[in-house]
């Protein structure tokens, strides 16, 4: 049976599966179970990742006796698309609506192809503004992920970004550097890329890059002629940061040479850190005074004394357990692996009820509906409950009554004519409903028939790449011909209360029936962007951009030129254009 109380968090790193559990006791937070596993295998090879993923995680919860339980999981920086976006300063429901048009703004794919989501990561400033972290990821990948986090036998409940948690993490054990607004830089070498967190007081800056362990591994195999496999382990077992200058280098050559790959690589790491914190500084930061190293290469000998040189400032190795209470059972296990754990605690933190701490959502499908499963469950419970109690009741009150039972029948008899009289009443209500519903739809018609327009201007001018074309005049048609006299469409809409209109003629056009539109435009130089429109409505009508009926002869079929125009002024153009859907006035149909 799966343990409601306990928090198991889940961490999906390029080369290593963690996996623990943790209780809320007294208010803090108790590391009970911890395990991990390692990935064999070049990171960048993702071929059989998923595979190997799910198998991990089979065994760490067989390991842990967790099968079954629900899990919140982290996935790294370099999965994801993120954004800092600097918003005014507004809260709730007008806030959702801004970061969503950001949203659809700055991330590179449709938005309904992606999961996203937002987190304040600044309070406002004088110029009331706030920075807002904006995280989004492929609706597939994510998937993906999941199907392998639940083929491991472990149910999700949610998914964050592993910035986030480590932020969290720090925010946790490291309280006084925060509470002073002391800037700090969280350096995460993984396997495929280094996370870089920035805080100071309320304000966190987060960055992946592309270098870790294994970039220093493919330098290693390349420079030795290896396989990748057999570079790690010569990096694992032989592998140092060369600090040069006066530092001696190793007496054998073999591990001379190679320290001296791995610092290349490092050094790499350092220019970009000091490129991003030249980005933290532009945005209103301070430049660290101190750093704190974690993640899987961290461990890397003189790694944390080549850094120091670099960067000028102190560096620490990250301590996420300093104020985490470590079961016995577990404590050997953590106190050497702690700095891999980061991820682990600050999930657990940010799903222990309170609110203080950063979270990113990106749950998939499967998630939110057993989320919303969940919230229905009481309801569902309580109503089954009270029908086997109101069962039960009926059949006491009965069975030890059966000498009264005319006096019953009375009362059934009773209860089935107030019940007729309830029919009755409902029925009415019912018809009354319908009459509503009956006037109300025209009203709906028309304000749909409103908003096509908007939906229909806003769709066209995305099409217009350049001001080479534009358009003059868009004016509506009924069964393919225009209105003898548009100024009385919908005169009598208000005054008539959108009464239901007299059928048109057998045949006829109906005037409040918009089926198509006519396009009159100009464009300038050549005629050549008259095409190049034409091809960019036929590719739209492939997509969500589908306005027009267009016939396999294309739109070049309802174009009409009504003057050429060369170098020197404008012509002009017109294209009669079918509706997919037809606009609706108040007065129609």
């Amino acid at each position: 049976m799966a343990d409601k109380k306990s928090i198991v968090t889940l961490d999906i790193g390029s080369q290593r599966v963690t996996l623990a559990r943790f209780n809320i006791i007294k208010g803090s937070l108790v590391l009970q179970d911890y395990s991990f596993q390692d990935i064999v295998g070049d990171p960048a090879a993702d071929a059989a990742r998923n595979s190997q993923v799910s198998q991990a995680i089979a065994s760490l919860s067989n390991q842990l006796r967790l099968q079954g339980q629900d899990v919140y999981y982290t996935i790294s920086g370099h999965s994801v698309f993120t954004r800092f976006v600097s918003l005014p300063s507004i809260d709730g429901s007008d806030l959702d609506e801004l970061v969503e048009f950001e949203a659809q703004q700055n991330v590179p794919f449709p938005i309904d192809e992606v999961t996203w989501d937002y987190q304040r990561v600044s309070s406002a400033e004088v110029g009331g503004e706030v920075e807002v972290l904006l995280v989004a990821i492929k609706n597939d990948a994510i998937e993906e992920v999941n199907e392998a986090v639940e083929g491991g036998k472990l149910i999700g409940r949610g998914v964050d970004v592993a910035p986030i948690a480590l932020c969290n993490a720090f925010k946790y054990n490291y309280t006084d550097a925060v509470a002073s607004g002391v800037s700090s830089l969280l350096i995460d070498v993984g396997a495929r890329t280094t996370d870089l967190i920035y805080i100071q007081g309320d304000r966190t800056f987060t960055r992946s890059i592309p270098v870790g362990g294994a970039a220093a591994t493919s330098a290693i195999a390349k420079e030795f002629d290896l396989s990748f496999a057999e570079a790690e382990e010569r990096k694992l077992h032989d592998g140092m940061v060369s600090l040069g200058g006066s530092f001696e280098d190793p007496e054998d050559p073999n591990k001379a040479a190679m320290s001296k790959v791995i610092r290349n690589t490092m050094t790499r790491l350092h220019s970009e850190i000091m490129r991003t914190t030249g980005t933290f500084r532009q945005s209103g930061g301070n430049a660290p005074s101190v750093a704190y190293l974690c993640g899987g290469s961290a461990g890397l000998p003189y790694l944390k004394e080549f850094l120091a040189e670099k960067l000028a400032i102190e560096v620490e190795y990250f301590n996420p357990l300093a104020n985490v209470q470590v079961n016995q059972a577990a404590s050997e296990a953590a106190a050497a692996n702690a700095h891999n754990m980061g991820e682990l605690v600050g999930l657990a933190l940010k799903n222990s009820g309170s609110e203080e701490y950063l979270g990113i959502d990106l749950a998939p499908h499967d998630i939110l509906a057993r989320r919303d499963l969940d919230k229905k469950k009481p309801i569902l419970l309580i109503a089954a409950a009270l029908w086997i109690l109101m069962i039960g009741f009926v059949f006491f009150k009965y069975s030890n009554n059966a000498k009264d039972a005319d006096s019953k029948q009375s009362e059934i008899a009773l209860e089935d004519a107030k019940l007729t009289k309830f029919a009755i009443g409902l029925k009415k209500q019912e018809e009354l409903e319908k009459e509503n519903s009956d006037a109300a739809n025209p009203i709906i018609t028309a304000v749909h028939g409103r908003t096509q327009y908007i939906e229909i201007f806003n769709k066209l001018n995305k099409l217009l790449k350049n001001d080479k074309i534009w358009f003059v005049q868009i004016e509506p048609l009924y069964a393919g011909a225009p209105l003898k006299d548009t100024d009385k469409l919908g005169e009598e809409d208000i005054s008539n209360s959108f009464s239901k209109p007299k059928a048109s003629k057998k045949g006829a056009a109906d005037p409040n029936v918009i089926t198509h539109l006519r396009l009159y435009g100009m464009y300038r130089e050549s005629s050549e962007h008259v095409f190049n429109f034409e091809k960019l409505l036929e590719d739209s009508n492939e997509s969500q951009l589908k306005l027009f009926k267009i016939s396999e002869k294309g739109v070049s079929e309802t174009r009409e030129l009504l003057e050429k125009g060369d170098s020197d002024y404008a012509g002009r153009v017109k294209w009669d254009l079918a509706l997919q859907e037809p606009i609706y006035t108040n007065k129609a149909e």
